[in-house]
């Protein structure tokens, strides 16, 4: 890969596996990603600053277990945690990466919704990046998004590990943040008589963006919160988010 290569970069985790490269996307603007450099022998690899991240991973599926998938990427398998095993086996996954100081996680999601719900749920104490993906394997992002905005903590504890407890402080928790996600939130903030937009709010839709996708829904009081999510992400396109 030449250094013109536009958006992409070559980026070589901290994994035990040989340095190939892999083409990533960057979340903050202006982060620079470099050639990873083999340490002399002797030497300590110093760990690369934490604003690098492989934040995507696009390649052939090469095996699959039970919450994860192998993706080959130019000779070099990733293994990426899932919520639901994607349909064909050309992959592109916007991943979540999780440095320790004993391993290296990758989490993937086939949507930026998806992602963006992911990194919102392990916000809350004692919510892992484990039990944010078996939240998001029982249930597509916008009966998640429903169930926080509406309070349902059943809906929340059908997720194994997730126990009653864990979906209360789910929703005390989420229920004053959803204003806050998302680059271009609005001031006005949670639009809390209506349960569907704020449910897209905690998708990353902006006040505006919501109301405007739930002008063809039906109204409140007609459908479930649920229907009405999903029926404004199926009127925008955002058919992998919402279901099928």
């Amino acid at each position: 890969m030449g250094a013109g290569d536009g958006a992409s970069r070559v980026f070589a985790s901290e994994s035990r596996v040989p340095v190939a490269p892999i083409a990533i996307l960057a979340r903050e603007e202006g982060t620079r990603f470099e050639r990873a450099r083999t340490p002399s022998p002797g030497r300590t690899r110093t760990h690369a600053p934490r604003r690098q991240v492989i934040a995507y991973v696009s390649g052939e599926v090469i095996a699959r277990g039970a919450d994860h998938v192998v993706v080959d990427v130019r000779g070099v398998g990733y293994k990426v945690f899932v919520p639901r095993h994607p349909s064909g086996d050309t992959v592109a996954l916007h991943t979540h990466h999780v440095v320790r100081d004993d391993a290296q996680q990758l989490f993937g999601f086939e949507t930026r919704e998806e992602l963006a719900l992911f990194e919102l749920l392990i916000t809350v104490p004692g919510v892992g990046p484990k039990a944010a993906l078996s939240l998001l394997s029982v249930s597509r992002p916008s009966a998640l998004a429903a169930a926080i905005a509406s309070g349902d903590a059943g809906a929340l504890a059908r997720a194994p590990g997730v126990g009653k407890k864990t979906a209360e402080r789910l929703i005390v928790d989420l229920k004053s943040k959803i204003a806050r996600t998302g680059r271009d939130r609005e001031p006005t903030g949670l639009l809390s008589e209506d349960d569907a937009a704020a449910a897209l709010q905690t998708l990353g839709y902006t006040t505006a963006e919501a109301l405007a996708a739930l002008r063809g829904v039906p109204p409140a009081g007609s459908a479930t919160t649920e229907e009405r999510v999903t029926a404004a992400l199926r009127a925008a396109g955002r058919v992998g988010v919402a279901g099928r």
